[in-house]
């Protein structure tokens, strides 16, 4: 579409279509009119549990406990608090010990040491445990004889500060019951089930302490859900994490890394190359220790417990489609990504640079073509953000600045912000590059090609200035309270200077490197004694990250051996979705490039996003990055508190912000009755609908008795989810009978499918030679499998028989997205009734109906129907689950439904 622009003295007229828009004249500004306070530049003191106001809540929240004595030595308490809250975990935080033993659930932070703990708190410890309550202790080291009993270990004396590289997540044992904790992660992923500690070359990381288990049997034995590999790449003698559980549902859980100063150094970006990777890749990180810890919380009770799911309406991954505009043809290369983007009724964030000189770097190409934002601000779908005044590659080496920096269009003054950006010289073959300008930074490069100096920058600067006239000229009156660097460089002081100019939200950091796929708060300074008003959603990946185009090609093609871009990137957000973490993407609307490096043509990148987009709209929530953090700022200030009396559960939601589409995730064997404000349930979520206003939500749930499953196409039950309007219960659904469908699983949600859980509340997951694993892609589940693999789904709890009886037929819909039809065989198993355990199979070879079966409706699903004699003789009242296995190809095989009927 072409934009006319037309020029006036000091007022910048933008006709576009049929809509005349006004546009500031840049040149007419001078501001901001206030200034700015300098941040401090100390760390500040450590924070006191004492000062903050996370001591609220009921003895239903995991209790953090960080004793008087610990805090001080110890600030890695509050990215600990943090990281557990953005996951969703209801915490209280208490320096008490009377206090913190009154809860079910108690994380005990570096408070177990020898040099902390007097013997009369650890016997209340191990009464605690004893008493059937879970004890999770971060640094153990105390050597009290009834804690070692309790916990099953032995700690080491001294921490290890060199040899153990990883710590591995153990796969759950049959025999040990409570390391089901592990069942969630993915053992054939090495990112999944490896979280790297140490970088032997670089002789850098994290300390840590091991424990020797003592000798013990199982069930009630100690377990080493996590063992360290050493730099030699062996398992080392002594286990990094381990449980002991007892008879009555207690236990004792110890973690030998400083989870704090892990997820503190993590934010920070202090890890000094430990990540495998920069971004584009999954790196759970710290997210696993935290995932862990979420479990074992929420199996604390033996009716469950209730937490906050981080992506709104029950979705998968918090997506945010971003753009950096700092080249001359993306400002109108801006409006063709966001038209886009508003056809597919979604939005994005697109930031700014702000710049305002002309120099070794650039044109100033935002006076030059600052009249198109309007454009782009009246499709009414982008967020309007900053990306900085100067792009400096120097910025490390930025001073904070004086806080009156200004632009003024007008007259010169001596507080105007223009940083100058010159090319380096250098004075040899070999010699160093430099600069002999005074004032100037040091010589860096973003490229190694091409080195550069910066006069008369600061921090304060590229803030205040860019906001400034981001806001001026908005023809929406926008806030700008998002930011993103240029290079993605990080210094020291930006979360305070982000805080300083009113911004809320940034996306400076990368994923992977912040080890971390969820959003984070930032600490003054980096370190980790003050906690900034920041919300921060690292990178996860970028158009400069691979071969970025439109193709879609799984792994094996022949243009692509390891899967297009496009696939892989899906391959990844649906890891992400496992947890309900963030995906931010960055393309640049540019076919520039700097000089010396690879071009990627625009249409390109334009294509990538094309192609993405609808193949993960399933499992994605799109939204802003103002959007994301508004959700996440008003979620992680929430508290919810749980009262079970009888067979009744009460939940109770407290909101200091309105939020929108909030997710609880209750057990899946809680039906829902009543709610104070509009919901949608489905069974072990329920949805607080559109924005709830801030206050108190009241939910009820009965304890036993599920929610009516949701369904299947045609000749299957149909898809239905239930809405409940505000103070509506609902009838609990009624017994299964022969014409009252039995759903196992309809594949519809897939937090729920990413949490290894059936529309019945089982497990169910495969045996790990599935390709590239099993997953959800909203409404069917995808298996890529090979003749080995076999998938599962149980029916009930282990070691239960389960009755089935009243039912004839089983039911499911498959279909093939390459066409090539897989056979496989369904199996029934059952166990035998006197001990509910020795497990019998009893299989239906279905590839000959699949083979003859005719595709139903236009979206080709091939409805089988298989009477419940094909699979011989069985015991109805004594099931265990169906495998689907003896897959005849490789290949891969979509399913849609599985129900009794």
């Amino acid at each position: 579409m072409k934009i006319n622009f037309i020029v006036a003295a000091s007022c910048l007229l933008l006709s576009y279509s049929s809509v005349t828009l006004a546009v500031v004249d840049i040149t007419t500004l001078k501001g901001p009119t206030t200034n700015t306070a300098v941040p401090a530049a100390n760390n500040g003191t450590v924070t006191d549990p004492a000062t903050t106001t996370f001591g609220s809540g009921t003895t239903s929240r995991l209790a953090l406990y960080v004793p008087s004595t610990v805090y001080s030595d110890y600030p890695g308490w509050l990215p600990l608090y943090k990281a557990l809250v953005f996951q969703g975990i209801p915490v209280r935080v208490t320096k008490d010990i009377a206090v913190a033993k009154t809860h079910g659930a108690v994380l005990a932070y570096q408070g177990l040491q020898s040099k902390y703990l007097g013997s009369t708190d650890a016997a209340t410890w191990s009464t605690y445990v004893s008493g059937g309550k879970t004890l999770i202790a971060i640094g153990l080291t105390s050597t009290d004889t009834n804690l070692k009993t309790t916990f099953g270990v032995t700690p080491d004396t001294t921490t290890n500060k060199n040899a153990r590289e990883v710590i591995v997540l153990n796969p759950p044992s049959a025999a040990y019951p409570a390391t089901s904790v592990n069942s969630m992660f993915d053992m054939t992923d090495v990112r999944d089930k490896e979280i790297p500690l140490w970088r032997d070359d670089l002789d850098t990381g994290f300390t840590t302490i091991g424990y020797t288990l003592a000798a013990s049997t199982a069930p009630n034995g100690v377990f080493a859900l996590g063992s360290y590999r050493t730099s030699a790449g062996v398992i080392d003698t002594k286990a990094g994490i381990t449980i002991k559980s007892t008879a009555n549902g207690g236990k004792a859980v110890a973690i030998g890394l400083d989870l704090g100063a892990f997820i503190g150094e993590s934010n920070g970006g202090k890890t000094n190359g430990i990540p495998r990777s920069y971004d584009a890749q999954y790196e759970p990180g710290y997210d696993n220790f935290i995932r862990l810890i979420k479990q074992l919380y929420v199996t604390s009770t033996s009716t469950g417990l209730v937490t906050s799911w981080p992506v709104p309406g029950n979705m998968g991954v918090h997506f945010s489609w971003t753009y950096d505009i700092d080249a001359q043809d993306s400002y109108e290369l801006a409006y063709t990504v966001a038209k886009d983007l508003q056809s597919r009724g979604i939005g994005g964030t697109i930031n700014w640079q702000a710049k305002l000189v002309k120099d070794a770097y650039d044109i100033a190409s935002f006076s030059h073509y600052y009249r198109n934002i309007s454009a782009v601000e009246a499709l009414g779908n982008m967020e309007l953000a900053s990306h900085s005044v100067s792009h400096s590659p120097n910025l490390l080496n930025f001073p904070v600045g004086t806080g009156k920096e200004i632009w003024d269009g007008i007259d010169y003054d001596e507080d105007n912000y223009f940083p100058f950006i010159g090319q380096c010289t250098n004075t040899s073959a070999t010699g160093p590059w430099t600069t002999n300008i005074p004032g100037a930074t040091t010589c860096d490069t973003p490229n190694d090609r091409l080195y550069f100096f910066t006069l008369a920058g600061s921090l304060l600067g590229e803030a205040r200035v860019s906001k400034y006239i981001l806001e001026s000229i908005s023809i929406n009156n926008s806030t700008v309270v998002s930011y993103r660097t240029g290079h993605l460089l990080y210094p020291d002081a930006l979360p305070q200077v982000l805080a300083a100019t009113g911004y809320k939200y940034s996306s400076s950091g990368a994923c992977n490197d912040q080890m971390t796929h969820m959003p984070y708060q930032p600490f003054y300074n980096l370190a980790y004694n003050q906690a900034v008003d920041i919300i921060e959603f690292p990178l996860t990946a970028s158009d400069e990250d691979g071969q970025i185009n439109g193709d879609w090609a799984a792994p094996g093609s022949a243009q692509y051996p390891n899967g297009s871009y496009a696939y892989n990137q899906a391959v990844l957000i649906n890891k992400i979705a496992k947890y309900g973490g963030q995906y931010t993407f960055l393309i640049h609307p540019t076919t520039a490039g700097l000089p010396g490096l690879t071009q990627t043509l625009f249409s390109d990148k334009f294509a990538f996003q094309q192609t993405l987009t609808p193949k993960i709209t399933n499992v994605s929530y799109f939204d802003t990055m103002s959007g994301r953090g508004d959700f996440h700022s008003a979620r992680i200030a929430s508290g919810i508190d749980v009262a079970v009396v009888g067979t009744t559960a009460t939940v109770t939601v407290t909101l200091t912000k309105p939020i929108r589409d909030l997710t609880l995730k209750v057990p899946t064997a809680w039906a829902f009755a009543s709610s104070t404000v509009g919901v949608k349930a489905t069974p072990g979520a329920v949805v607080l609908l559109n924005t709830v206003a801030a206050g108190t939500v009241t939910l009820t749930f009965k304890t036993s008795g599920t929610v009516a499953s949701t369904s299947a196409p045609a000749p299957g039950p149909t898809k239905t989810t239930t809405t409940i309007s505000i103070a509506s219960p609902t009838v609990p659904p009624p017994t299964p009978t022969p014409n009252n469908p039995r759903m196992v699983d309809d594949f519809a949600d897939p937090s729920r499918y990413s949490s290894e859980q059936n529309a019945m509340g089982y497990y169910t997951g495969d045996d790990g030679t599935v390709t590239y694993r099993t997953s959800v892609q909203g409404d069917w589940l995808m298996l890529s499998v090979n003749p080995t693999s076999y998938w599962y789904t149980l029916l009930g709890p282990a070691d239960t028989c389960n009755d089935f009886s009243a039912y004839k037929t089983l039911s499911l819909a498959v279909r093939y997205p390459t066409t090539t039809r897989v056979g496989f065989n369904v199996v029934i198993q059952d166990v035998d009734a006197a001990s509910c355990s020795e497990m019998t199979q009893h299989p239906f070879n279905a590839t000959a109906l699949i083979n003859a079966a005719t595709p139903v409706g236009p979206d080709n699903w091939l409805h089988l129907d298989l009477p419940l004699t094909n699979f011989g003789t069985f015991d109805a009242k004594s099931l265990k689950a169906v495998t689907l296995s003896g897959f005849t190809v490789n290949g891969q095989v979509e399913v849609d439904y599985l129900y009794f009927s």
